[in-house]
């Protein structure tokens, strides 16, 4: 099994208000394992980020945790757009056993991956299935508590289709870098109004030896 958080993380983690108990450590340290064993085969993460898994990866992904718990209720279902390697979703269920959790991505390795990381954590509170968000087929009709997303290229694209398989009152959370919002996205606001969309909440944090904040931005789709 990987290495458990470390003392940087868990002081990171302190600050957030986020504390992890020894289950949820276990869990994402058996994650970080099967990541790093499997990357050489399936290309997971680049290589030069293997050093910085818990930093980069995990811990950013985590920054979502607080935002979850009191945005959604307690047994809400909860969608990973594009899930990839596991994050931000895998990660997030492995602290948030309160949530259920459906990881979607088009790629059947990276799928296969997901349930194997998923089965070795024990992770009894995550599904996954090979769907595209916004693609028809079986799946399509399911509506969530919430959607999330970390690493699906340009936010206008994915927004509404985020927006439009959200339940009602249901939230978007989208996972940008300080870069990505430094200037003015025309394309994003064009794409927010045509779906009905509004920006509840811009969430910023920062990772450990950073110097730019990042952010995760929470949309909701307008009530009728």
């Amino acid at each position: 099994m990987e290495e458990a958080v470390n003392d940087a993380l868990k002081t990171t983690l302190a600050a957030w208000g986020l504390e992890l108990g020894p289950a949820a450590e276990r869990r994402l340290g058996i994650f970080a394992g099967e990541l790093l064993e499997k990357n050489s085969m399936m290309n997971l993460v680049s290589k030069n980020d293997e050093p910085l898994l818990w930093e980069r990866h995990i811990l950013d992904s985590l920054a979502g945790a607080l935002l979850l718990r009191r945005l959604v209720k307690p047994g809400g279902t909860i969608a990973d757009a594009g899930s990839g390697a596991g994050f931000p979703g895998l990660v997030l269920a492995a602290v948030l056993e309160e949530f259920r959790f459906e990881l979607l991505d088009s790629r059947g390795k990276r799928c296969d991956f997901l349930g194997l990381a998923a089965a070795s954590m024990l992770a009894g509170n995550v599904a996954v299935f090979q769907r595209r968000v916004g693609e028809g087929g079986p799946g399509a009709e399911t509506r969530y508590a919430a959607v999330i997303e970390r690493a699906m290229g340009q936010l206008e694209n994915i927004l509404p289709q985020c927006l439009n398989i959200l339940s009602g009152g249901g939230c978007f959370l989208a996972w940008q870098s300080g870069a990505q919002l430094a200037k003015g996205r025309p394309a994003v606001d064009a794409a927010l109004k045509k779906a009905g969309g509004e920006l509840l909440e811009n969430f910023t944090y920062r990772l450990p030896g950073e110097e730019t904040d990042r952010h995760i931005l929470v949309f909701r789709k307008r009530q009728r």
